[in-house]
């Protein structure tokens, strides 16, 4: 799959940097909870979150008027200010109901892992062992380390444990399974 060089690339998987154009960016960050609300957001687990979900997670309460005031002006205006300094716009699409991160413009290995590895088992239990091969080939090839390693969160631990399990679902004992089956 050809990438464009515009295009936000984001490691998750063994470590984690974003980079655009081909050079490093986003080193910095204004604090340690900016950048675990946009680590949050990147879960390819879900492809929105809920602002209660949101509110629960970073303030451990949950969505109220005052919470999403607050949510809104310490975290989301943060760290839109710091994308947009960073790369030049910022990905962050908020809604009344949902906050996600905008996916056109973006390419994530922990997304792009969790997609192959679910095609994988989809065509395994169509009973097509060689283009599952394939499908696991891929999920392999890009699942470098746990997610996000070192952060923590509760989206970030719940994704990281899902994604460790997916691993081990398909690449440890479902992909020998589809080499012995001709694929």
């Amino acid at each position: 799959m050809s990438i464009p060089d515009n295009t936000l690339k984001i490691q998750t998987l063994g470590h984690f940097e974003i980079s655009l154009s081909g050079k490093t960016v986003a080193t910095e960050w204004p604090d340690e909870t900016t950048k675990l609300l946009f680590c949050s957001l990147l879960s390819p687990l879900d492809l929105h979150f809920s602002w209660d979900r949101i509110c629960r997670a970073l303030l451990g309460v949950p969505a109220t008027r005052t919470s999403r005031r607050l949510l809104e002006e310490s975290f989301i205006r943060p760290l839109n200010a710091f994308l947009n300094s960073e790369l030049g716009f910022t990905p962050l699409v908020s809604g009344p109901e949902n906050i996600r991160l905008d996916q056109q413009c973006m390419r994530v290995d922990a997304r792009e892992f969790y997609s192959a590895a679910l095609e994988g088992l989809r065509l395994v239990s169509r009973g097509d062992p060689t283009a599952a091969q394939a499908k696991f080939s891929t999920a392999a090839a890009l699942y470098a380390g746990t997610y996000l390693p070192g952060m923590t969160g509760k989206i970030i631990t719940n994704t990281r444990n899902e994604l460790d399990t997916l691993y081990r679902t398909t690449i440890i004992d479902a992909m020998p399974l589809t080499r012995n089956s001709g694929g």
